[in-house]
Order: C-alpha cells, then sequence, then structure tokens
C-alpha cells in the first residue's frame, strides 16, 4: 500500500502558507473588497481541508486547530456582510446615494477593527499554533501505523459527495441554518476536490466545479437571508424618505429571492 501522507501534509502546508499570503494583502490594502473576501476563503479553505482528513487526526489536536482558524476568520465576518450590502445597493434601480454613504461610513469603521485584530497579537499566536500544527500533523497513532492510502481519501471524498448530494434532495429550503450547513459542506466538498485531485483521480475537477455550482447557488440565498436582516436591523434614525425607500427595495428584492428558493417558483420580473 503505498501511504499518501506526505501528499496529504503538502497541500495542507500549501494552505497554510496561502493563508499567510492573503492576510499580508489584506493588511497591505483592507480597502479593496476582495483582500478581504480571498483571506476569508483562505482560512474556510484550510478548514475545509482539515475536517476532510480529521478521521485520521487526533480528535482534540484537530479542534484545537479548528478553534484557532475560526477565531480568527469569525473576526473578518461583517466586514464581509457590509460589502455585499453594497454591492446590493449599488444594483437598485432606486437612489440611494445616502444610505451608500452611510453603510461606507460603517464599513470603515469595521475595517479599522479588523484591521486591528489581524495585526494583533491574538491572530499572530492563533496562526503561529496552527502553522505548528500543520507542520507536524497529529496523525491518529493507528494512521501513524498503518499508514493512508490513495482509496480511503477517496472514501472520504465519496462519503462526503453523498452527504452533500443527500442534502440537496432532502434540506428543509426554508431552514436557514440547514441551508447554510448544506453550502459550507458544498464548499468543503469542492476545496477537497480542487486540492487533493491529484489523490481523488480524473473526476475530481468536474465535482469540483459541480459543487462550486451548488455552493454558489446557496451562497446567493445565504446572503440574500443576512441582507434582509441587516436592512430590517439598519439604524433609520435620520435616514430620509428616499433611503428608507431604498432600504424596503433591497428587503423586497432578497427576500423574493429567498421566497422563490423556498418554494421552487421563480420571481416574475
Amino acid at each position: 500500500m503505498a501511504d499518501v501522507r506526505k501528499e496529504l501534509a503538502r497541500v495542507l502546508e500549501d494552505a497554510c502558507d496561502e493563508v499567510d499570503r492573503r492576510l499580508g494583502a489584506f493588511l497591505a490594502n483592507p480597502d479593496d473588497v476582495e483582500t478581504v473576501h480571498k483571506l476569508r476563503i483562505s482560512i474556510r479553505t484550510l478548514r475545509s481541508l482539515l475536517t476532510f482528513v480529521s478521521p485520521l487526526l487526533k480528535r482534540r489536536r484537530h479542534r484545537l486547530l479548528q478553534d484557532d482558524l475560526r477565531s480568527v476568520v469569525v473576526e473578518t465576518s461583517r466586514l464581509r456582510e457590509y460589502d455585499v450590502l453594497l454591492r446590493q445597493l449599488r444594483e437598485l434601480d432606486v437612489p440611494c446615494a445616502e444610505l451608500d454613504e452611510r453603510v461606507v461610513c460603517l464599513r470603515e469603521l469595521e475595517r479599522n477593527h479588523v484591521v486591528d485584530v489581524m495585526r494583533g497579537r491574538h491572530t499572530r499566536r492563533a496562526l503561529r499554533r496552527v502553522r505548528r500544527g500543520v507542520g507536524r500533523v497529529p496523525w491518529r497513532d493507528r494512521v501513524r501505523e498503518e499508514g493512508v492510502a490513495r482509496a480511503d481519501v477517496r472514501a472520504l471524498f465519496r462519503e462526503l459527495v453523498r452527504v452533500v448530494d443527500e442534502g440537496s434532495a432532502t434540506a428543509d429550503r426554508a431552514d436557514a441554518d440547514a441551508v447554510h450547513t448544506l453550502r459550507k459542506r458544498a464548499k468543503r466538498a469542492r476545496y477537497v476536490a480542487e486540492r487533493f485531485g491529484s489523490l481523488l483521480g480524473e473526476g475530481a475537477a468536474a465535482e469540483a466545479a459541480r459543487m462550486k455550482g451548488v455552493q454558489d447557488e446557496l451562497g446567493d440565498i445565504c446572503d440574500a437571508r443576512v441582507n434582509v436582516m441587516m436592512a430590517r436591523e439598519f439604524p433609520a434614525e435620520g435616514l430620509s424618505a428616499e433611503a428608507r425607500a431604498a432600504l424596503e427595495e433591497l428587503v423586497a428584492r432578497n427576500q423574493a429571492l429567498v421566497d422563490a428558493f423556498v418554494t421552487g417558483v421563480r420571481p416574475v420580473c
């Protein structure tokens, strides 16, 4: 049996390197919406890869790695939500300059917070621990003794895809948590297919593309639900009637998308 642990470890280290690069790019240009987006993707990718191989890892060590990564990426969530909200505002057919300006101000405050956190001691220490953990992958004792076969990796991937496909067919579309969980699993399957493709074989690229389609559809719905929540909770005090109308239009557009997803009936344009 050919032991593929070195290949698994190499991919994990490459993903860890990417987190470092994306963090540097964000800190160099935090006003670019793509830098925070790509930083989030890099952390989610590493988390997905670790989750995928978690049956092969010592449970507590894996959990600590995930805790550190999550503690960093969660700090970027609100900033990304403002970016998505701004993008939608700028696509509206109603005047919304005043509302746009208000959201930009909120984004700037959040950006300053995120930059401070990403430059701070907690992030440095957390990512340093992750780097050490990935550099010495905490394989289970059984795995250290017996190794990991390519067939084992493919079996894990088949199970991951099966769970996504089953969830796509049975998930309650009205259940926001269920849809969000399904989206995360589809992303995980995509990232695994992309990064471990050399171990998974010829069909990996096609599977990655298929999972990206699932992820994108569910991502639009998750974003729509967040936009509805943010618009409804937006501090409307002092806003003009025009700005309030833009908020109402934002809610209506996103709610229509969610309703169409839940019912399976496309909205009439």
